[in-house]
């Protein structure tokens, strides 16, 4: 009885070791999913807007700039390979990563809420090893 709580134990601790890894994921996949959802915004001001701003470089610190052409932009395919296209096929492009991301993440989550229930059932399956041994008056 000792061992088979103890194996039970051993998976419990797997399991939840996995599921605060798939957690991480789940926090790298909505930080990407925010991304593209902020890049799509900027994109339909961008389409609005001609004439001066402010570029961000990071860590706060902008450069003045003027947008001459606010229709295309240019896009990196991979590969330093770089190509132009109109602001609307970039959206398109954004929506089928987007689309893409939110299937990872139902996937992710469906991988977390099953270690879950597998969990449940673990902690179940000892207090019914540990009741019984109790009844049993073995240690």
């Amino acid at each position: 009885m000792v061992k088979e709580i103890q194996e039970k134990i051993i998976e419990f601790s797997m399991i939840e070791q996995d599921n605060q890894k798939l957690e991480q994921q789940m926090q790298m996949i909505e930080q990407q999913f925010m991304n593209l959802q902020m890049l799509k915004e900027n994109l339909g001001e961008i389409e609005s807007h001609k004439g001066d701003f402010l570029a961000s470089l990071g860590s706060g610190v902008f450069l003045r700039s003027e947008l001459k052409e606010n229709k295309k932009v240019l896009i990196n395919v991979g590969s330093g390979v770089v190509i132009e296209k109109s602001c609307e096929d970039a959206r398109e492009i954004l929506d089928r990563q987007i689309g893409k991301i939110e299937e990872v993440r139902e996937e992710v989550q469906k991988m977390v809420e099953r270690n879950f229930e597998i969990m449940i059932r673990l902690e179940s399956d000892i207090r019914g090893i540990v009741g019984k041994a109790q009844g049993k008056g073995v240690e």
